[in-house]
């Protein structure tokens, strides 16, 4: 998945949040379920935005905005 999926699909989202959070936010803006489950996958603690879950899912070198 890319960064511009995750920064679409976390798009409105309210941080901090925890990966449950968002990943329900996901779900509720139709994401993937490959997206909602990645989401729901990360470590418990508070994200601080959509940049550090794209690091986290789809890698350190992943685009960190989502694009034209």
């Amino acid at each position: 998945m890319t960064a511009r999926a995750i920064h679409h699909a976390l798009a409105g989202a309210r941080y901090p949040a925890r990966p449950a959070d968002l990943a329900a936010h996901a779900r509720n803006r139709g994401a993937a379920p490959h997206l909602v489950a990645a989401l729901a996958a990360l470590p418990d603690r508070p994200i601080c935005g959509p940049n550090q879950v794209s690091a986290a899912i789809a890698g350190p070198h992943a685009k960190n905005h989502p694009g034209p």
